[in-house]
């Protein structure tokens, strides 16, 4: 019968108490349903307050001159 590293039980104990808070850890107050607006805009810097990167990382040019431009969305309503 093998034996179970105590380090990695703490370990693996740590990883799934993380994981778990880290989903279950929401508002009551949370307003999240189908009737949400967003505003999308496509950037190279963030636009300012409230606004988050959501991916679609585009890049135009090539080498040293490349410009990348991000996705960016605010939630409008």
């Amino acid at each position: 019968m093998k034996n179970i590293d105590i380090k990695s039980l703490i370990i693996g104990g740590l990883l799934t108490s993380t994981i778990f808070l880290g989903v279950a850890a929401t508002s009551p107050t949370d307003k999240w349903d189908d009737n949400q607006k967003w505003s999308v805009q496509e950037a190279q810097f963030n636009p300012g307050a409230g606004w988050e990167p959501i991916g679609g990382v585009r890049v135009s040019g090539s080498g040293v001159l490349a410009s990348a431009k991000v996705l960016y969305r605010k939630r409008v309503k």
